[in-house]
């Protein structure tokens, strides 16, 4: 059931709605990263398919549009929020109110850019042999980055489905995602997709650092943010790693 609910909460995948109640949810947290692998076999299976037809950097843009369309924008539209907010230049209440704004400010627009335009470039310069494997392996990444963030911070809002996940959440939950993130990316690249893994998170958890010392905590606007970074943030790190 907590898989379940976690795929119709993190994706637009058609499938049938079941009745479920608020306990429900927060028993899917655990499966974040399973629910990034379910995303990343499809990228994986659409670079594979199409990598002899199509030239490298058409397909790029393909794989990150099908991201886009897999999550129905859910992230992106949080991380457009949330750099709204965050550099609007007003006091905690102030960011809060523009976050919640359902207008697209400046920093929105220009934040949404600069995401596109970094996986993308991230993507066509990927080394043929290891895409599919990166592919695999960095949405789940960035949704166990996700699941530390719901759980190690308030969230902030009076309501919000985000607000379901902070209530009953447990260590247990972060144990269990870490399990499922590690074991999954030494599946898709043994001590080096674990090191990826370790170095990714450190950096999508100071970023929700930076989050929660703006704002005051995390909202699911925040929780989106957070996931897109840790996404480019991966991505970046393997190259990174590829020159050490």
């Amino acid at each position: 059931m907590g898989f379940y609910i976690a795929l119709l909460f993190l994706t637009r995948i058609p499938l049938p709605h079941l009745k479920f109640e608020e306990k429900d949810i927060i028993r899917s947290l655990p499966y974040f990263p399973v629910v990034g692998a379910v995303i990343g076999i499809v990228l994986a299976l659409v670079d594979t398919i199409l990598q002899n037809y199509l030239p490298a950097p058409a397909l790029a843009c393909l794989i990150v549009v099908v991201e886009a369309v897999i999550t129905g924008g859910l992230h992106i539209d949080g991380f457009a929020d949330t750099m709204d907010g965050l550099f609007c230049g007003k006091e905690k209440n102030g960011k809060l109110e523009v976050m919640k704004d359902s207008r697209l400010g400046a920093f929105g627009v220009m934040g949404v850019v600069a995401l596109f335009l970094l996986k993308y470039s991230a993507l066509v310069s990927v080394p043929l042999w290891f895409r599919p494997k990166l592919l695999f392996i960095f949405p789940v990444i960035s949704r166990w980055v996700m699941t530390w963030s719901v759980v190690l911070f308030p969230y902030i809002r009076e309501k919000g489905l985000g607000k379901v996940f902070n209530q009953n959440k447990s260590p247990f939950q972060l144990v269990f995602s870490t399990i499922f993130c590690l074991i999954l990316a030494f599946a898709a690249g043994e001590f080096n997709g674990i090191i990826l893994a370790i170095l990714s998170f450190i950096s999508g958890l100071l970023f929700s650092v930076y989050i929660s010392k703006k704002i005051g905590g995390m909202t699911g606007d925040t929780y989106g943010a957070v996931n897109e970074f840790s996404e480019i943030a991966a991505l970046y790190i393997f190259f990174i790693l590829g020159k050490l």
